[in-house]
This record gives structure tokens, sequence and C-alpha cells, in this order.
């Protein structure tokens, strides 16, 4: 078999083996991936994705963009954009977007999110999803719509709860044989421990998949640097990453492992204005 054929093989393997819902609902940001994708409970630009009310908390318009090789191969890779606008107490607004696949194959989604914190504690975010999903050789194109929702609690000043839900509608994908775009649950916690030590962990579960553990820690080596490492346990996964934290801008770097198809690395850059 030429090495084309098993390339093609193995792509074809991959959109089988894993759901629509894992690449359009995946936790974004190398910060996320290098903690096990433990990231419901992060507060930065990338809960646009993650979780829309963590957005809430910020206090200054941020922008990013991240790119993902997912097992070194570019007909897996991902990349997007984020943006984050708090409008003092009005809230946060903010718009995303995503692209997975590649020419005869991608997925694309536009994500309009809006946050807002009420009180010291609490904070609670939607967004709506337009989901743009392309197939070559004349399959043709599918457009629909989910949303989210999600609230985070932060009972303690080291302590944060979040929970955030994915489709709760359960829009339908296709009328053939009434598939539907997955409902998936995410609930975690974390605790800082030190200031310079996180600890994230969270549970995903959806009504037809294996629960999901993931968990991971930071550590805040010196004020521009950040080591972590993660776990996921469906498929199994580690994962380690770093962060560089200088002055308005924040670069991550990650890359987790999976014992049968191998390394995913992933990179993303943000920055925050009037920091």
């Amino acid at each position: 078999m030429t090495q084309p054929t098993l390339r093609i093989h193995f792509i074809l393997f991959f959109f089988l083996a894993y759901p629509l819902s894992w690449s359009q609902n995946q936790p974004v940001g190398a910060r996320s991936a290098a903690l096990g994708n433990a990231s419901v409970t992060l507060f930065d630009v990338w809960g646009a994705y993650n979780n829309q009310s963590a957005t809430g908390w910020l206090q200054h318009i941020e922008c990013g963009a991240y790119y993902e090789n997912r097992f070194i191969l570019p007909e897996l890779s991902s990349q997007g954009l984020a943006v984050v606008v708090p409008v003092k107490k009005a809230g946060s607004f903010g718009f995303n977007f995503t692209r997975f696949g590649y020419t005869q194959y991608n997925e694309n989604k536009f994500g309009f999110s809006y946050a807002r914190k009420f009180g010291p504690i609490f904070s609670a975010g939607l967004q709506i999803n337009l989901h743009w999903i392309h197939i070559g050789q004349g399959y043709g194109d599918l457009i629909t719509a989910t949303g989210e929702l999600s609230f985070t609690v932060k009972p303690l000043p080291k302590w944060i709860i979040a929970a955030h839900v994915f489709n709760p509608t359960r829009t339908p994908l296709a009328e053939y044989d009434r598939e539907k775009i997955p409902t998936l649950f995410r609930i975690g916690t974390s605790y800082a421990f030190h200031e310079k030590v996180l600890a994230c962990t969270e549970i995903e579960a959806s009504i037809h998949d294996t629960p999901i553990f993931r968990m991971g820690v930071e550590y805040h080596v010196i004020p521009i640097l950040n080591l972590r490492a993660g776990f996921s346990s469906y498929p199994v996964s580690p994962s380690f990453g770093f962060g560089l934290h200088i002055k308005n801008f924040k670069l991550d770097a990650a890359a987790s492992w999976q014992p049968i198809l191998g390394f995913s690395p992933q990179a993303s850059l943000s920055y925050a204005f009037g920091k």
C-alpha cells in the first residue's frame, strides 16, 4: 500500500472514530492543552471557547490566535481567533472562529458570546454558534446552529467552580437517521494552593460517550514563565507545555501524546490592551 493511500486511510479512520463535537467543541488554547484540557475554570481570552462565563471576569480587551497540528497531520489541523471586549458594568462580549480539517473536509464554527458578573463571586455566560461543514467531491455543505451556557462561582479567592454545557437543545446535525450533534456537559474546579501553584480538574460527559476526566497543574517558575502538565483519560493522553507572559503578550505552547496516534503540538498567542 502506497504512502498516500495509507494517509487517506488514516484520515478516514480519524473521522469515523472521532465525532463532530470532538473537533467543534474541543477546548482551545495551548494553556488548556498543556493542562490536559482542564480548562473550564481558567480566566483568559480562551474562555470565549472553553467557558464563556469566565470572560465576565476580564477587565481589558483581549484577542488571541491559536494553531494545532493534530497528530502531525495538516489535514487534521485546527486554527482560530478569539476577541473578548469587556464593557464596564454591561458585561463582556466575545467573538471566536475556528476551522478544522482541510480542503476536502472542513468544519467551521463562528461563535458570538456574552458574559456578565453578578456580584463578587458569580458570573454567567451564553454563546450562539453557527456551524458550516464542507465535504468535497460533490457532497456539498451543511449549515446549522447550536448554543452554549455556562456559569462560574468563586466562593474563595483561591477556589473556582465552573460548569459549561454545549448544545443544550440537542440540535440535529442531519435529518437522516435523526443524527444529532452531541450535548456535552463539563464541570470542574481549580484551587491555587500557593501563589505559584494552580491545580485544575474537570469531568466531561455526554449521553452516549464515555465520561472524560481531566486534570492539570501549573507552576509559576518566575514572573514571566509558567510550566504545565496534565492528563486526559479518554483517550488516554498526557500533556505538557509552558507559557511566557511578557508585558501584554502571552505566548503558550503545548503538546499532548496519544499512544496510538502520536503527538499533537499546539501554540497560541494573545494580547491584552491597556494592561
